[in-house]
């Protein structure tokens, strides 16, 4: 089923430019989640080393999952090279919000990937927060979108690869 990526962003858009509180929401929601995955990520660190102190091989599969899905999507980037929608030729759109650097490749998308990869890597250890940062990652995933910063194929191949990456942990 092919989708028509401008109409579907437009239609969105469109809630949002006549909706500016809203729009204004997005980049904050961007920012927030994105902190609050790393803050979490930091926080297990110091659960795991200093509160219950995990098992050397609980510490090196914390560390170990997050950094392959990382390698992982920094390699498909490099092979798939896709520029972001408002950056490819003939896209036509609009985003809310724009890299300022010069990373512009979106596929799969780096955010959401790592904080799937995040989520599923607290799972075995604090189930109720790793419920909570998948739900995080689902609404990273949208509000990327909204953005208008990556396209869909983009979040779910990021959501794939990072929870496809911390799922392997539980087969270790």
């Amino acid at each position: 089923m092919k989708y028509d990526y401008k109409l579907l962003y437009q239609k969105n858009a469109d809630f949002y430019n006549a909706h500016p509180k809203c729009q204004q929401a997005l980049r904050f929601l961007n920012k927030a989640l994105t902190a609050i995955c790393v803050l979490a990520y930091a926080a297990l660190w110091a659960y795991a080393l200093f509160i219950k102190p995990f098992a050397r091989e609980d510490l090196l599969k914390i560390f170990f999952f997050p950094m392959l899905c990382l390698v992982v999507v920094t390699a498909l980037r490099l092979f798939f090279e896709r520029p972001r929608p408002y950056a490819e030729n003939g896209a036509g759109i609009t985003p809310f919000m724009q890299k300022k650097n010069s990373d512009n490749k979106s596929f799969p998308s780096r955010h959401v990937a790592c904080a799937f990869v995040i989520a599923m890597v607290y799972m075995p250890y604090v189930l109720w927060a790793g419920a909570g940062l998948l739900v995080c990652s689902l609404a990273l995933a949208y509000i990327r979108f909204a953005l208008g910063l990556h396209y869909p194929s983009d979040l779910l191949a990021g959501s794939i690869v990072g929870a496809g990456v911390g799922a392997l942990m539980f087969l270790l």
